[in-house]
Parts: C-alpha cells; structure tokens; sequence
C-alpha cells in the first residue's frame, strides 16, 4: 500500500517527500465484537508527520509505529472507539479508508475513478481478511453510501464524522446523549440479524434492510 505507485487523480502521493498512501492499521483489543472503521481518504499529513517518514522511511511499519506513539488518542479515534463501544463492539478494529492517500491541494474530496481504483486494489482485499459478521463503521453520508453499494454482503453503520463540522450531529449520539437510546437499540437490532444490513444512526425510520 505504501509503495504504491498508481498516481491517481486527485490524491498527493509522494514518497520520497514524506507523504505516504497510508491509514490501515489493526488494532487489538481483548473483547469480542470487531469492527472496520472506514473513511472517505486520510487528511493531509502534518509537517511532523511528514518529517518522521523521511527520517525513519516510507514503510507500513514506520506509519503503524507513527499512529501508535501520535496519533491514536486523537479525538477522531477516541470518539469512535466510545460509540462503537457503547454499540457492544470492544474488539478488534479495522481503522481504515476508501481512498490510501490524502487529497492533492485544490480538491476537496477524492474523484470517483480514484475511490473505485483505490477500493479495488486494497480495500476490498482488507475485508476479505476480516470476518464478515464484523459491521463496516461508515464515517460519513459518502462513505455510507459507498459501502452500501460495494460490499452487499457486509452491514454498514453510518455515523456522522466525529470532529469538524459534523462533530455535533456525532456527539448527540454518544452515551449520554439525545440521540444514543435510539441509536442503540438500532445497531443492536442490525447486528443481531445476518450481515447485509444497512443503518444510518440519525435516520429516524430505522433500519433499512438491503
């Protein structure tokens, strides 16, 4: 993944400048329930980030080691793993993304050509690895609608994006908030049924079943 080489239209991806096609990391947690976290594409790496990966190397293991010891406790992570928790999910997580490498500078979001090309040659082969019972967390109405469509076979779980501009439709439904007994009781609902279904947590009509 790190190595890649395809230049798609719309990312940065520069290796030897430190700015690597990255966001694949397996984290291990003693409980049962696991789960994929999918994004839209990685943000744009900071100067520090992009400095420890010309200094250690543009190499998977340099990115887990950087995530581990920077990265991981950031609010994006924190917030997710406390509603998938809060869902019954307190095993194993899958953080991953649709797209490896950041947007170029000028774009917003990565082209569909990109997402297409990127989801064939990785992601799809990341959920092949992993149990189909697990639920696919979709960050986002786009990434939602993009794994519903991929991955039929699979249950997706929208949720707002935990921080930026979305960051307050999130945090209604963590514990504690407004709309967490309804969330809940939905995702309880989808993952006690066989895989293939679909939710969006802020959609009052519940589950739609694919």
């Amino acid at each position: 993944m790190v190595a890649c080489k395809q230049r798609c239209a719309g990312i940065s991806c520069h290796q030897k400048n430190g700015v690597l096609p990255r966001c694949l990391i397996l984290e291990s947690r003693p409980g049962s329930g696991g789960c994929a976290v999918v994004g839209i594409n990685p943000g744009r790496a900071k100067r520090a980030e992009v400095a420890y990966y010309k200094k250690e190397g543009g190499t998977y293991d340099a990115t887990v080691r950087y995530w581990q010891q920077q990265i991981t406790l950031r609010p994006y992570y924190e917030r997710l793993r406390k509603l998938t928790g809060s869902f019954g999910l307190n095993g194993p997580i899958l953080w991953t993304e649709l797209a490896k490498c950041e947007n170029a500078h000028g774009t917003k979001f990565p082209p569909l050509q990109t997402l297409r090309a990127c989801t064939g040659r990785f992601l799809t082969k990341e959920l092949e690895a992993i149990p189909r019972k697990w639920p696919l967390i979709a960050i986002g109405k786009e990434a939602y609608r993009a794994l519903a469509y991929l991955y039929p076979s699979r249950s997706v779980i929208g949720v707002p994006h935990p921080t930026g501009a979305y960051g307050d439709q999130f945090t209604r439904h963590l514990p504690g908030g407004s709309g967490h007994a309804k969330a809940r009781k939905v995702v309880h609902r989808v993952l006690s049924e066989s895989p293939g279904r679909l939710v969006w947590i802020g959609d009052a009509l519940g589950v739609l079943k694919g």
